[in-house]
């Protein structure tokens, strides 16, 4: 029993002796942040009441049965429309009275009656020409000089023409109307009212006391003495007398609009119960005015604690939404959690979305500047989307667009098809703006996103089926929405990569222009070191790319790794070349530390010309702490020949004096960075290379690697590691093959070979 009791007790000394610790860091600040955003939400969405839209076009058909459940007034817009088109038919016409023809026909009377009388006066030698200048007056006329004369002798003429002169500015002053508008304008209506305006007065007439052409004529010839006279006369003005009242109608349709606003609205009252609208029945502008009064009136008499709990209902929605997108952020993206700068950058692109959407709900609901059938397509969902792929990539990508999607549903009323239109948008923008190194991809990117939403447009119209002017309206805001999405997108890229330090591939593409001064400087300066960075951009962009890694990135970090070199060329075996090594004049810990700074002034070099985060880290990361083997091993036999020939005491070399200052690798990019650089720069000291000894050079390079310590952060399985030393594998046995030894051509003379030439393998 005893010795069953010491197992018991030894198994559990030995379970709790092998046991890990695992601390789980709680991510106090991710979880405020979180509260944060979800109080400022609620507030902004609910902080004046519900905000209801009716989600209903004009044509579409109701999906549901609609009953009122309160007691509400409305206004009846055909009887309204009825009442203002009486008022509106009610107001007199606007005529402007032109004073020209009047005064022309006055003063053609005068001239005529003139020459009448330098007739009567005129000596026989005159006759001919006074004649002719009346023929010329009277053209168009079937009067003549004769009749005239014969008709009207010289003792009447005076009175004949005072006559004539009054009754024409009498009769022309009141106005005459031509025969058109007396067909059209008052045809059903021969008693009606007609206002006249000559610019400064106006006055209100009957149609009965306006003359007509042929009633004008009438008029002013009634007046004179004679029957014969009176129809000479209305022949003489038959192209003098004309209409001169013209139509004015903008004037008209203002006096008759300013009528129609005078007009008060004609309420109905609709009693609880009563059913609004049908199921399958079209919509039309008075059943979404029912709908609209019928939902305004049900939030007035909503109980206080109604209210209340219905906002804390949908509080608890968005709450639920974003716990949701919590636990999809861990599983996809954990390392965002430990990362309080980029939380809260999808935090403000977040706020982009939600709060525009809350705006247009607004313009919408209160000021009636937005149709709601439009509402759901103006909000602007790939605008966070398309930026938190390009600055934090897809997982996060997805991860806010299912949270702005779940929240402007939440807005819209618990709307499945603001959800489900947002849903697409965040797979359509994260799958097109993956791979966005060009601002060109960035508007490709734009208009998939409209195509999905176009798309999604006509489905629901094959659903809803509105009216043709609201499909137009629909398709129109999809686009427009996509379009500024994009455009947004280019102009706030900039400012988030400098508010947050955050280097986008667009960045990373303008970086990797081998014209950069940098670059051309260590070409000129360093031109060995500058061949070794393009050769470690080749292995590490292709080892990149068959694991899965950012290979612009790799690529381009690459690019300027070493820049450090730049400060002390002549150091570095690559720049050696044929000169005298100066490391053979100094000691081992003097090498070592003239190695080792190139890091340091790689990093101020890099600081100097403002360049991005991941290129300082690389710069910083691709020795790591690594020890400089080279130089320590040699400072252990300096120190083994010097106690052979003193007999001194050893003492210990501290490896610390030999090894970098940087960090390991903490990415799988700068691990590939560290791993082909040791790689290429030790493959060239390969004397006659195979692939055979490149395998053994690259399973000895990562194996230390691995030994040492500079992979333990990297985040990479055995699996990857291995891919990455294939692929190094496969690039330097291209790069370091072997060439035929081609004969030389002596005095340019082709000379036949003697044997046959051994096979290029030998």
């Amino acid at each position: 029993m005893k010795l069953k009791l010491f197992r018991k007790r030894q198994k559990r000394i030995a379970e709790r002796k092998t046991e890990t610790t695992h601390k789980t860091e709680v991510p106090y600040k991710a979880i405020g942040l979180g509260i944060l955003l979800w109080l400022f939400v609620t507030w902004l969405f609910f902080g004046s009441g519900i905000i209801r839209h009716i989600d209903i076009a004009e044509g579409q058909r109701v999906p549901t049965t609609i009953v009122a459940s309160v007691d509400f007034k409305c206004e009846n817009l055909t009887e309204t429309a009825f009442s203002r088109t009486k008022v509106a038919r009610a107001v007199p016409p606007v005529f402007t009275l032109d004073s020209l023809p009047k005064k022309h026909t006055v003063e053609v009377i005068g001239k005529i009656f003139e020459r009448l009388l330098q007739l009567a006066t005129a000596q026989s030698n005159q006759v001919q020409f006074i004649e002719n200048s009346m023929n010329d007056l009277l053209l168009g006329t079937s009067a003549n000089t004769q009749e005239l004369t014969t008709l009207f002798p010289a003792d009447q003429l005076i009175a004949a023409r005072t006559a004539l002169t009054t009754n024409i500015l009498n009769v022309m002053s009141a106005g005459i109307l031509s025969d058109e508008y007396q067909r059209t304008l008052f045809r059903d209506a021969p008693n009606r009212k007609l206002a006249i305006t000559d610019g400064k007065n106006s006055r209100t007439v009957s149609q009965q006391d306006i003359y007509s052409i042929r009633s004008a004529r009438h008029a002013i010839c009634s007046t004179l003495r004679t029957s014969n006279q009176r129809e000479l006369a209305e022949r003489l003005l038959i192209m003098l007398v004309v209409d001169n009242m013209t139509y004015d109608e903008a004037a008209t349709e203002a006096l008759r609009n300013a009528a129609m606003q005078q007009v008060e609205p004609v309420m109905q009252q609709h009693l609880s119960g009563i059913t609004l609208v049908r199921a399958g029945e079209p919509a039309t502008q008075q059943t979404l005015l029912l709908l609209k009064h019928h939902e305004q009136k049900r939030q007035e008499e909503q109980a206080a604690i109604e209210q209340v709990m219905e906002i804390f209902g949908n509080s608890m929605l968005l709450l639920a939404g974003l716990v949701a997108t919590a636990v999809i952020l861990r599983i996809i993206a954990p390392n965002i959690l430990q990362r309080p700068g980029q939380l809260l950058l999808l935090v403000i692109l977040s706020l982009f979305t939600l709060g525009l959407a809350r705006l247009l709900t607004y313009l919408s609901v209160q000021y009636a500047l937005i149709s709601p059938a439009l509402l759901m397509y103006l909000v602007p969902h790939a605008l966070a989307i398309l930026l938190a792929g390009i600055l934090l990539g897809g997982s996060a990508a997805i991860v806010l667009g299912f949270w702005t999607s779940f929240a402007t549903a939440v807005l819209f009323d618990q709307s499945f098809n603001v959800f489900a239109l947002g849903i697409l948008i965040t797979i359509t923008a994260t799958s097109t703006a993956r791979n966005v190194h060009r601002r060109s991809s960035l508007f490709q990117a734009g208009l998939w996103v409209c195509a999905v939403k176009v798309l999604f447009v006509l489905v629901s119209a094959t659903l809803n089926r509105p009216v043709v002017p609201v499909l137009v309206g629909q398709l129109f805001a999809a686009i427009l929405a996509g379009m500024l999405s994009t455009v947004l997108v280019l102009l706030l890229i900039p400012v988030f990569e400098k508010l947050f330090k955050i280097t986008t591939d667009i960045t990373l593409l303008e970086l990797s222009d081998m014209g950069h001064p940098l670059l051309q400087k260590m070409a000129i300066q360093a031109p060995g070191t500058y061949h070794h960075s393009l050769m470690v951009a080749t292995l590490a962009q292709n080892a990149a790319e068959a694991i899965g890694a950012n290979s612009l990135l790799i690529r381009v970090c690459a690019y300027y790794h070493d820049i450090g070199k730049m400060a002390k060329p002549e150091f570095f075996t690559e720049n050696i070349q044929h000169k005298e090594n100066p490391h053979d004049e100094l000691s081992p810990h003097m090498s070592a530390l003239v190695i080792v700074s190139h890091v340091k002034e790689g990093l101020a070099l890099a600081k100097r010309h403002k360049l991005p985060q991941p290129i300082l880290d690389a710069i910083e990361q691709h020795h790591g702490n690594g020890l400089i083997s080279f130089f320590y091993h040699k400072a252990k036999v300096e120190q083994q020949k010097d106690l052979e020939t003193s007999h001194a005491t050893k003492t210990p070399i501290n490896d610390a004096d030999f090894r970098y200052g940087g960090a390991p690798a903490v990415s799988p990019e700068m691990a590939i960075l560290s791993l082909a650089d040791a790689s290429e720069a030790d493959a060239r000291s390969i004397e006659k290379p195979t692939p055979k000894k490149i395998t053994t050079m690259m399973d000895e390079i990562f194996a230390m690697k691995i030994r040492d310590g500079q992979m333990d952060y990297a985040s990479l399985t055995m699996a990857q590691i291995n891919i990455i030393k294939q692929s190094f594998i496969f690039s330097l046995s291209n790069m370091l093959h072997g060439r035929i030894p081609y004969p030389k051509d002596h005095e340019n003379k082709p000379t036949q070979p003697t044997e046959k030439p051994s096979d290029p393998a030998e």
